[in-house]
């Protein structure tokens, strides 16, 4: 990718992936910047507003779109994070940054939870909590819910449900398997919805729908009631979430 004159006339002429963006002394600036803060705050990702500068509220941003989407998390807007994005364009193009929002009440996403599939596992006995307080929450709300953990199924699950792993940070995850870490509850949706989208798409060219969604480990000395209010308080989070996307 070709870097041009950091005057600026270039930088008022820069358009969304025509230079590698990353964070530098002096700080890139210019309409690509400014395309990339919105688009990433559109898709829940916050920049501070589209500034036109990068800087690194920006790289920050940058980083967890880039782990969210299952991308090398190096903060440099460059061939595949753009390639990402183009792939987006439909989800950020023309919509608002992204503000506070409400969640959702349980007792509202009865219909949601019986039109989407859903199938939650945990490789750990504190994330498989996680996952069954996901799947009872859900059936409580619904009794045809389909959102499910994978030791509540009495067969395999199939190809059109959403195969979610409920993980620690570090946990491994294969390449290319859209990441969403659990820490920023107004902006989760959104990109929740983002990591639905790109799993989507790995369906539609024959992989398989997978997504992880990241959660904070137990503290250390936690005992087993503390550990366990940890885990429903994280499933009630997801389930609103993961509601919340799906409209």
């Amino acid at each position: 990718m070709t870097m041009t004159q950091n005057t600026p006339e270039a930088q008022a002429e820069q358009t969304l992936g025509s230079r590698l963006l990353y964070l530098r002394t002096p700080n890139f600036r210019g309409a690509d910047v400014e395309q990339l803060q919105g688009a990433l705050g559109a898709l829940g990702f916050a920049c501070g507003g589209a500034t036109g500068v990068f800087d690194a509220y920006t790289e920050g941003a940058l980083r967890k779109f880039q782990l969210n989407m299952g991308l090398e998390q190096d903060g440099i807007a460059g061939k595949e994070t753009y390639a990402v994005l183009n792939r987006l364009r439909n989800a950020w193009r023309d919509k608002p940054q992204i503000e506070e929002q409400s969640y959702m009440s349980l007792a509202r996403v009865a219909t949601v939870l019986e039109r989407h599939a859903v199938v939650l596992f945990g490789t750990c006995d504190y994330t498989r909590r996680i996952a069954n307080y996901v799947s009872n929450l859900a059936l409580a709300t619904n009794p045809r819910s389909k959102v499910v953990s994978a030791e509540s199924l009495l067969v395999p699950p199939s190809q059109e449900m959403l195969l979610t792993k409920v993980a620690f940070k570090d946990s491994e995850t294969d390449p290319g398997v859209p990441r969403v870490l659990c820490d920023d509850v107004p902006t989760l949706p959104r990109r929740m919805r983002s990591a639905m989208e790109m799993a989507g798409q790995r369906h539609q060219e024959g992989m398989p729908a997978r997504m992880t969604v990241e959660v904070p480990q137990v503290p250390m000395g936690a005992d087993d009631a503390s550990a366990d209010q940890m885990a429903h308080h994280e499933a009630v989070q997801l389930l609103d979430a993961l509601c919340a996307a799906f409209v």
